[in-house]
């Protein structure tokens, strides 16, 4: 008998690359979560106001929130942001394989440790009347998921549906954002910021999936394996006796961007106009790609122990990232009654979030025991995300401020690419916050509650990929701050 290895290892076949390409594309429509990835809780003040800060921007948070806020700030501040967030994310499949275990609640993809945290910094100080300078340290665009609840030895019936389109999905984007605001009259005012953003981004799947691309690898040596025996049940007999892999992409990159902003304020009529632009930013990610199986199934034997391990090796990768440019307008009302009240609209063009290439090191035209193409490419086709916010702030004293903001969110994933990585869904978000200042310190509490619509999904094109189902998600944050101004104060008359 021929040696399934010897299929495998003549001229490149047309089917090889689609086997590949199964392999790593399965994974591609269902990775993230946010408004999809996004995160606008950078500052907990603000987010006490549901986000609605385009047009207040008068704290140090104003590097991200709108840069040209801090060209109305005097003195020296420095502000550190501390938010941990806690979700229960929920999937229950429409349709399982017989004998299938559901677990009574969905499956769980909650992740470990179960409070994560989202730290922040800015610091702002007026060099003269008219320019004040910044730098802010955040992540706006973030991801952490996890339906790893399983071994792999575990019996198949047991495990996540959806673990062929994604098991867990990491990303960070770290913003470094020096900032210059620069007053251009007492009422108008700009604010630039060049940042610095460090991209990682992680993707984790388990495949050789009997219904999708272990059946292409099992077409390909149906006629060695069972001559005589019709394509299709063969490769439906090879295709189950193959093990389950786990692929692992991670890689890393460093890239320019852009935060920009207006700022228009009049005293008299008591409201402010803010506009904010966030640029987007292509992340041209190198890393590595890893692949792994179990050791012992009924067919290593005929295909010998190294045979998956050099068709799926370990290598090197690149591609390329793309994170969506943010458009923010805020209006706000100052001082109504020692209350201010804000709004904003927002939006993401998820839209250039069309997909993913990824290159591999050793592929099928520089190795010949690789079934690696020399590219895939992760399709997504989000479409734009919208946000409204409104929030208000009320000082008790002068010492003491609270806060109330909501915010809607639409989402960007389209049904086709909801999984287990991008299980997400519109959302209407409830804020609350505090503060009290003590000498040059203010401390601040805030409080937020995400509900997340209920989202059915039913693709027919996902039915291999067990990620048709009910998504039902919820989220928690809370955060805390201190902000400490370290503006001279001119001396009292009579006092030395």
């Amino acid at each position: 008998m021929k040696s399934i290895s010897a299929v495998f290892s003549t001229p490149r076949t047309a089917t090889a690359a689609k086997l590949a390409l199964a392999l790593l594309g399965a994974a591609a429509p269902h990775a993230c979560y946010g408004s999809a990835f996004s995160i606008y809780e950078m500052g907990v003040r603000a987010a006490g106001m549901g986000t609605a800060f385009t047009a207040v921007a008068d704290d140090a948070s104003a590097i991200f929130y709108n840069p040209a806020g801090i060209a109305f700030q005097s003195g020296m501040r420095m502000e550190m942001h501390s938010i941990i967030f806690s979700g229960q994310f929920r999937f229950r499949p429409n349709d399982a394989l017989p004998g299938a275990v559901i677990p009574e609640k969905g499956f769980s993809g909650t992740i470990k440790p179960h409070f994560l945290p989202l730290a922040t910094m800015f610091v702002t100080k007026q060099m003269s009347p008219k320019m004040t300078l910044g730098f802010g340290a955040f992540t706006p665009f973030g991801l952490a998921d996890n339906y790893t609840n399983f071994n792999d030895g575990d019996p198949n019936l047991t495990k996540f549906t959806g673990r062929f389109a994604g098991t867990r999905g990491g990303l960070q984007a770290y913003w470094l954002q020096p900032t210059l605001g620069y007053k251009i009259t007492d009422n108008l005012a700009i604010g630039l910021g060049p940042a610095f953003v460090h991209t990682h981004l992680l993707l984790e799947k388990s495949f050789l999936n009997p219904y999708d691309d272990s059946l292409t690898f099992g077409r390909a040596a149906a006629g060695t394996i069972f001559p005589g025996v019709d394509k299709e049940q063969a490769a439906q007999v090879i295709a189950r006796l193959l093990p389950e892999g786990r692929s692992r992409l991670a890689g890393t990159a460093n890239s320019p961007a852009l935060t920009a902003g207006v700022m228009y304020k009049n005293p008299v009529k008591k409201f402010n106009v803010g506009f904010m632009y966030r640029s987007a930013v292509t992340s041209h990610l190198k890393g590595k790609a890893s692949f792994a199986f179990g050791s012992q199934y009924p067919l290593l034997k005929y295909v010998g122990a190294d045979f998956l391990g050099k068709s799926f090796p370990n290598t090197t990768m690149s591609g390329t990232f793309t994170t969506p440019a943010t458009y923010a307008l805020g209006f706000a009302l100052t001082k109504i009654d020692k209350t201010v009240i804000s709004v904003d609209v927002r939006m993401q063009d998820y839209k250039r979030f069309k997909d993913v290439p990824i290159n591999f090191g050793k592929n099928t035209t520089n190795d010949k025991d690789s079934q690696l193409p020399a590219e895939s490419r992760l399709v997504f086709n989000f479409n734009n995300s919208w946000q409204v916010a409104a929030g208000a702030e009320r000082e008790i004293n002068p010492l003491t401020h609270v806060r109330l903001g909501w915010y809607y969110d639409k989402n960007p994933v389209p049904d086709q690419s909801v999984g287990p990585v991008f299980p997400d869904t519109d959302r209407n978000s409830f804020t609350m916050g505090a503060s009290r200042k003590r000498g040059n310190k203010e401390f601040s509490l805030y409080y937020q509650a995400m509900f997340m619509r209920l989202r059915t999904t039913n693709v027919a094109a996902n039915l291999n990929q067990g990620t048709n189902g009910t998504y039902d998600n919820f989220v928690n944050f809370a955060g805390m701050s201190m902000t400490f101004n370290m503006e001279k104060k001119p001396r009292t008359s009579g006092k030395k």
